[in-house]
């Protein structure tokens, strides 16, 4: 499939899950914030907020944004020649 479809597609399927998943991890995270120890309530709060952009702002937009600007070359680890260290 060409990468725009497959990018539409992917976050068309995957959206839900992450959305979901990136919510109850924000929510645990911010249980700490109903603790006494005031590390743990700046822990939670910031961790909190720092995973609910990451599953608003980075996963359905940045995350799309950039791999189609890098085409191809956003594959690169993928495509890379495996080389078989077991022979000498």
């Amino acid at each position: 499939m060409p990468l725009r479809e497959a990018i539409t597609e992917g976050v068309g399927q995957t959206g839900g899950v992450i959305t979901s998943a990136g919510i109850i991890l924000a929510g645990t995270f911010a249980v700490l914030t109903t603790l006494p120890i005031q590390l743990l309530v700046q822990f939670g709060l910031i961790t909190a907020i720092g995973v609910l952009l990451d599953t608003f702002i980075v996963r359905p937009f940045l995350v799309p944004a950039i791999t189609m600007m890098l085409g191809k070359w956003a594959f690169w680890p993928a495509s890379a020649p495996r080389k078989n260290h077991l022979r000498r």
